[in-house]
This record gives C-alpha cells, structure tokens and sequence, in this order.
C-alpha cells in the first residue's frame, strides 16, 4: 500500500492583501494579515484523505523564483513530441499573478529516501510574458496532436486569453485575445472585461479541433472559442489558432468565475457566478454548440443571510462566491461560498428518455435542474479554490484567509462531504492532485 494516494500541488500568494475586491473600498476582507505565503508546497495526501507536507513544509518553488504563484496546472507524464523535452517526465505550469503577468513551467520529480517522499521542481526556460496582468488561472489541453498552455489574465485595462504552444524545447505564445471593456452592470467591477477560467471541450463543428470555453467575469459572458492549427508552408512546423465563436449572456453583474463541463452528460456545464453568490447549469445545443442557459442561475446562500447587522454585509451584500465543480461521476455539483465560508452540494436532476423521446439528440437524459441536497462549513475562511479527486473520495480546499488547506471525505451514494484534515498554508489560493505514478 503506497503511503500517498496522490501528491498535491499548493499555490499561494507570497504577497499580502492579493485577490481581494474589497481591499481598495474596505480595507479587505478581515484576516490573519502578519501569514504571508512562501511560494508553492507539496503535500501528501493518504488514502483517508489525511493531509502531510512534503519537503518539511518548505516551498519546492520559493516567493524569490516566481511571486504570487496563485494557479497552477499539473502535466502528468507524457512522450509527446509537442511538450518540451524537459517536461516529458511530468511537470508544473504556474502563474505568476502580478500587475506584469508571467507563467513559469518546472519540471518536477519524485525522490523516495528513507525520510520520505520529496519533490524537486527545476525551471525549464525563462519566465513567459502572458500578455495581459493578473493572470489567475492556467490548463494544459491537446489542439489535435498540439498540446497548448491556455492562461487567462484578469486583466487591470481589460482581461486577456493566452494561448502557448512549444517552439523548440520551451513554450511560445501564439495568440492573444482581449476581451475588451466590460458589461459595466457593476460600475465597481465591471468597467472592463475580467478573463478568470477557461475549460476545453470536443468540438461539434469539425472545422475545429477543439473548442475552448472562458468566463469574463466583467463582461458577464461565456465566450466559446475553436481551437485549430495552422502548418507553416515554409518550415513546417505547427503554430496554435484561437477564433472566437460566440458567446453567451450571464445575468448582467453576476460575474461569472468558473466553468466546468460535466465529466458524464458532455454538453452539460456549471458556472459559478461570483457577483450574485449563484451557480448556473449551461447547456450547449448539439445542432450549431451554441450555449442556452437551463433554467435561472441557483443561489448557494442560505436565505435571508446575511442579516443586516453582519459584518459580512458590507461586502457586496455577503455574495462572494468562488469555484464550483462536478463529481467524476457527473451526478454532484459543489460550489464554493466565501465570507459565508460554506459548499453547497447540488443533486442533479434528470430524467432518462426513452428511444422514442430521444429524436435527434445524442444526450439521452433531459436535465431537470438541480437540488441542494447538503451546506457545509468548510471551517475556514474564503475558501477560493476546490480539487475533486480523481477518485471521487474527497475533496480538497484551499483557504485563502485562515491560511490552510483542508480536507473533506465525501460519500458517494449520497454526493455529502465530512471534514477530515487540514494544514497550516499561508494565504493557499490554489490545490491541485495527481497520483504519484503520474509524474517523475
């Protein structure tokens, strides 16, 4: 039995007062300010979901190497010739999110001595400029045989869409996409477009190799873009294509944060909706892979919270939501609520047609919507990102203000989450999993 199940991956912000909306007009969010992060921590997780630093605690990637490291994405092992060489055997693509954004990759690797498991993180090639500021979210996705680094910027003068690819053995960027200005349904917040998640999913045209899809949390969009590639009649190689295909209207100042496509019924989505505390199930039509929305967006709040003398109050009337994601089985969604610092637990809803009923579409459930079936705590404060194991056993937090990452078994016949573990990470803004066979 291998002491860890998987490795996890911290990010954290090694800068204080980071990623906080109410800094400038309310002097933050209250916290312990005097924790500041120290870069990115590994960590074991075992089989009960009980969590250990690795590396004694100490940053595999330190403040002085890369500042406010607040999103990552893990390349588990792969001999594709469209990785560089020095990230075959399994590596970390980070965010640096400053007002000059820059990504980082680092070729990790395990080292398993008497003392214990330990990681090693190695830079390969400079820091990237990413084309816009703030960058705060970052994937890894195939473009046909192409794999491609996909960043967003947050953006201070309007959010931006980067996307990489390799040249030679490091990345390069190879498109760029403002989002120009904003819904402005928020005149604090919205005055420009704000790019803050994207998620991939196979296309339906088939002109395109694969179709990408990104919240604008300032222009309250879905914008759904074709991924394709170009081969240069000169020397052959391969360069990434990005073309934006349409988008779909959020309630104005919602805010959409997060997307995430649901691993089972594929056209379906959840978007966490920061600005109104909501998450909302989109669905793409199989005719055209236009977007409609199922029904209005659902709050995660308990009603009539909170009251008027709450010290949460002030903040944007208490609505400051965060990550929503789905189950591997396809069946639960969670979702994030920060200052009410919980996870609500939907069931979703649906009813499985009969041949007859199905006529054209390949979906063969009609989605009824979705049922709270559990809120709950998560004993810290601003939960601001969630890890779904791949094994659909627990579920990891990470507490931007009471310095922490936590985590939480959850029950698989019933979708409802128990608290098990949490450890001390100064301001953790970001959690991601891997099995320890799937890297170095």
């Amino acid at each position: 039995e291998p002491q860890y199940k998987y490795i996890g991956f911290v990010g954290c912000y090694t800068k204080a007062g980071q990623a906080d909306p109410f800094e400038a007009s309310h002097g933050g969010v209250p916290h312990d300010r005097s924790k500041i992060g120290t870069g990115v921590l590994a960590i074991g997780v075992d089989a009960s979901g009980n969590l250990s630093f690795l590396n004694g605690g100490e940053p595999i990637i330190k403040a002085d190497e890369l500042p406010n490291p607040s999103y990552l994405c893990i390349l588990e092992r792969s001999e594709s010739s469209s990785r560089p060489a020095a990230l075959r055997d399994g590596g970390l693509c980070i965010v640096s999110e400053l007002e000059k954004g820059t990504f980082q990759s680092f070729a990790v690797c395990r080292d398993q001595s008497q003392s214990g498991m330990k990681i090693n993180a190695k830079s390969v090639g400079e820091a990237l400029d990413t084309g816009g500021s703030y960058p705060c979210h970052i994937i890894s996705a195939d473009v046909g045989s192409m794999e491609s680094i996909i960043v967003c910027n947050y953006g201070e003068e309007e959010g931006v869409l980067s996307i990489f690819g390799k040249s030679s053995d490091s990345y390069t960027r190879q498109a760029c996409i403002p989002f120009g200005p904003g819904s402005k349904a928020d005149p604090d917040r919205q005055q420009t477009s704000h790019a803050h998640a994207s998620s991939i999913v196979t296309p339906i045209s088939p002109s395109s190799l694969m179709d990408l899809c990104c919240c604008d949390l300032g222009g309250d969009a879905i914008i759904q873009f074709s991924m394709s590639t170009n081969i240069s009649s000169t020397d052959g190689e391969i360069s990434l294509r990005c073309d934006e295909k349409e988008r779909l209207a959020a309630p104005p100042g919602s805010g959409p944060r997060s997307l995430m496509f649901n691993p089972i019924h594929r056209q379906l989505a959840i978007v966490s909706l920061e600005m109104t505390a909501q998450v909302w199930l989109i669905r793409r039509k199989m005719d055209d892979g236009s977007f409609e929305g199922l029904g209005d967006p659902i709050s995660v709040m308990p009603e009539n919270w909170p009251e008027e003398s709450a010290k949460e109050k002030q903040f944007n009337n208490g609505r400051w939501t965060s990550d929503a994601v789905w189950s591997p089985d396809g069946k639960y969604v969670y979702a994030a609520a920060r200052l009410h610092n919980s996870i609500s637990v939907f069931q979703l809803q649906y009813r499985q047609l009969s041949t007859a009923e199905e006529g054209t579409s390949s979906e063969s459930v009609e989605i009824e919507g979705l049922k709270l079936v559990q809120r709950i705590s998560t004993n810290g404060l601003t939960p601001r990102c969630l890890c779904m194991s791949e094994c659909g056993e627990f579920m990891l937090v990470a507490h931007q203000h009471s310095h922490d990452i936590s985590s939480f078994q959850r029950n698989e016949s019933d979708g409802t989450l128990t608290f098990k573990d949490r450890l001390e990470v100064p301001n953790a803004a970001c959690v991601k999993l891997i099995r320890p066979e799937q890297i170095g």
